[in-house]
């Protein structure tokens, strides 16, 4: 007889996602900074905007890779090596209501922003969208051999030959 699946079934499945709610807020401790994600570089590694004010280079560690997504502008706790001040090791990520829980209790400096700019609504190309061009700009050779297009159409149908298509 199978074993099968000890603690349970679907319903199980289906509530196994809540846990994260319940989840406990990791604080910094002493060589640890809070950041914010720049820019995702690929191979597990980003650049990050640290809380005391420096661009760091930073790597996911090896406990949370494939387990966990950090995505640009996220929240994360990094522990900052000793012999390399530009590196430092990803340690937790946190999710768009605890920041704003560290944010409220003052873990995190007002001067830092956190999830207010949205990194693909870039207006750098200024570009303008022209709607409302004056009449004297159309051209009026184009609106006339339309209008003796669509009249010499109707009377031509009977000349149309199928073999010349």
């Amino acid at each position: 007889m199978p074993k099968g699946n000890i603690k349970g079934g679907k319903k199980h499945k289906r509530n196994k996602n809540y846990a994260s709610e319940n989840k406990t807020l990791r604080l910094k401790e002493p060589g640890q900074e809070y950041a914010k994600v720049i820019n995702c570089k690929g191979n597990c590694r980003f650049d990050v905007l640290c809380c005391d004010g420096k661009t760091r280079a930073a790597i996911l560690c090896g406990a949370m890779r494939k387990r966990k997504f950090i995505n640009q502008g996220q929240l994360i706790l990094v522990s900052i090596r000793d012999f390399q001040d530009n590196v430092c090791d990803i340690i937790d990520s946190y999710e768009e209501s605890q920041a704003k829980r560290l944010k409220s209790d003052k873990e995190i400096p007002d001067t830092f922003i956190l999830g207010e700019e949205n990194p693909y609504d870039n207006n750098d190309d200024n570009i303008e969208f022209v709607t409302d061009l004056p009449p004297e700009d159309i051209d009026d050779d184009f609106i006339s051999v339309n209008k003796n297009s669509d009249n010499s159409d109707s009377d031509n149908d009977s000349d149309i030959n199928i073999d010349d298509i």
